[in-house]
């Protein structure tokens, strides 16, 4: 065998090779399976999708995303495993109390009524207000609400350090 056909050969046998596991990843993302099992860090499957529609419920579905299709619940629900022990029981009480209300089945409306009155109770931390924040960070750290709701620009243009608000328009994320 002559060193030419020797290179065009094994040339031929890597691209063949490559070719094969090219075919293959491409083929197993074409698969339809159903949608995953919800994997749960804190609540139980029942409190997972009460939390979703209360997140949906602060941070709802408009011209943008909201934050369930954003994925704030779950985000909440992993990061509520790392509350103290304290912040876990409150947060508990919120949902169950939220659960028992039937909040699920209500209206939009009365969806908000039930999530401002949580903020009538004594003591420093209010319970909408924690769930607000949650729902604001999980949602504008997500790239839903970095790309979607905000202003996004990958590689931003010049620095102005005094710009009227109304030449702007929407606040911007870093991401």
């Amino acid at each position: 065998m002559k060193r030419r056909d020797a290179i065009r050969n094994s040339a031929f046998l890597v691209g063949c090779g490559l070719s094969a596991a090219t075919i293959t990843s491409i083929m197993s993302g074409c698969k339809t399976e159903h949608a995953e099992e919800v994997v749960t860090a804190f609540f139980d499957k029942d409190m997972h999708t009460l939390l979703g529609d209360v997140v949906e419920t602060i941070i709802p579905t408009t011209d943008t995303p909201g934050a369930r299709e954003a994925g704030v619940h779950t985000f909440i629900d992993s990061a509520a495993q790392y509350f103290t022990a304290e912040e876990q029981g409150l947060f508990n009480n919120i949902m169950t109390g939220l659960a028992e209300a039937g909040f699920g089945s209500k209206s939009t409306q009365e969806k908000e009524a039930m999530l401002l009155a949580l903020d009538d109770v004594e003591g420093d931390v209010k319970p909408y207000t924690l769930l607000k924040g949650l729902t604001c960070q999980g949602y504008f750290t997500s790239e839903i609400g970095a790309t979607q709701a905000l202003k996004h620009e990958p590689i931003p243009g010049e620095y102005i350090p005094c710009m009227p608000l109304s030449d702007v328009g929407k606040a911007w994320s870093l991401r």
